[in-house]
């Protein structure tokens, strides 16, 4: 039954990223829950079930952390009022479990003592004459971070951005989609962000001559190719956003940086420097493509004018 929601889920258009934490929570109760069918799982044992996923593994259990148990938790009750909408149950028992209550965490941030470090490094890269495919791939990479910081964007939108989607005399960048990645299968662009929001994000000219010049060094390198391609690529297709990721990890490591600090942090950096220059909620609601304002002021309250 499991299964079978979460195929229903992929159908009607769930991210790969949330599909394959779903299967992963369907192979949670393969393994704790004692009863196979759906109607006879009380209340009770959806609390010892719960209480197994938070419990050590040396003591038996998962070893997972509440918020997600949390996650497991919605995904079961969403299952059931399912199951109970389908007539397969009477009841959904999750409405009544005592979920676990959610560990808060600050959005890791750059700090200005940090910031000078990682920008010399950026610099560096981008400044440097491309020889090789390894400098070409170094300022490929540090091109990504940057553009993140200067936009805010995530990860799988920095690499799903298309050359002609920089609309360079109107300054803005348009944010249209979102690289996924999965096990087996070419990256590809999804033509929908994760806040399922399309936006503009505006950019100085400072930020326009960067990008011009990105591109200057990368049709030097790769050949002249077409506005359709994205703009950080390696060979002119779609690069994995966990490459991405991991290449800023090494920049950080090399700048010992803090280990907490990784390339979504970019993201809560650009969000705390518009937050410091006045920027209001809405404004940044839109800007970083949250589906609400509650979203941006749940990250980011804590560093509102006043607290």
């Amino acid at each position: 039954l499991l299964e079978d929601y979460v195929q229903l889920r992929e159908r009607n258009g769930a991210s790969p990223n949330s599909i394959r934490s779903y299967r992963l929570f369907v192979r949670y109760a393969e393994r704790y829950l004692k009863t196979a069918n759906a109607r006879d799982l009380s209340v009770m044992d959806f609390n010892r079930f719960e209480q197994r996923l938070l419990m050590p593994k040396g003591d038996g259990g998962q070893g997972l952390c509440r918020n997600s148990v949390i996650n497991v938790h919605n995904f079961l009750r969403g299952a059931y009022n399912h199951f109970v909408d389908a007539g397969v149950c009477e009841a959904n028992p999750l409405v009544f479990v005592a979920k676990p209550s959610p560990e808060r965490h600050e959005a890791a941030a750059l700090t200005e003592w940090d910031f000078g470090d990682l920008n010399a490094k950026l610099e560096e890269a981008l400044g440097k004459e491309v020889l090789t495919k390894a400098d070409y791939r170094a300022a490929v990479y540090a091109f990504a971070a940057w553009f993140s910081l200067v936009t805010g964007m995530r990860v799988g939108e920095v690499c799903a951005v298309h050359r002609i989607e920089v609309k360079r005399s109107q300054l803005y960048v348009h944010v249209g989609g979102t690289v996924v990645e999965k096990t087996g299968v070419k990256p590809y662009r999804k033509n929908v962000t994760k806040g399922r929001k399309c936006r503009n994000v505006s950019v100085t000219d400072e930020d326009i001559a960067r990008i011009e010049a990105f591109v200057e060094l990368q049709n030097r390198f790769l050949g002249r190719l077409g506005a359709s391609i994205p703009l950080v690529t390696i060979n002119g297709s779609y690069m994995r956003p966990s490459t991405v990721s991991k290449a800023f990890s090494r920049i950080r490591d090399d700048c010992k940086l803090p280990q907490e600090i990784t390339f979504h942090s970019l993201r809560h950096t650009h969000a705390s420097w518009l937050i410091a220059n006045g920027c209001d909620l809405k404004t940044l609601s839109e800007r970083l493509g949250h589906a609400d304002e509650a979203t941006t002021l749940r990250i980011y309250g804590h560093l509102m004018p006043g607290r």
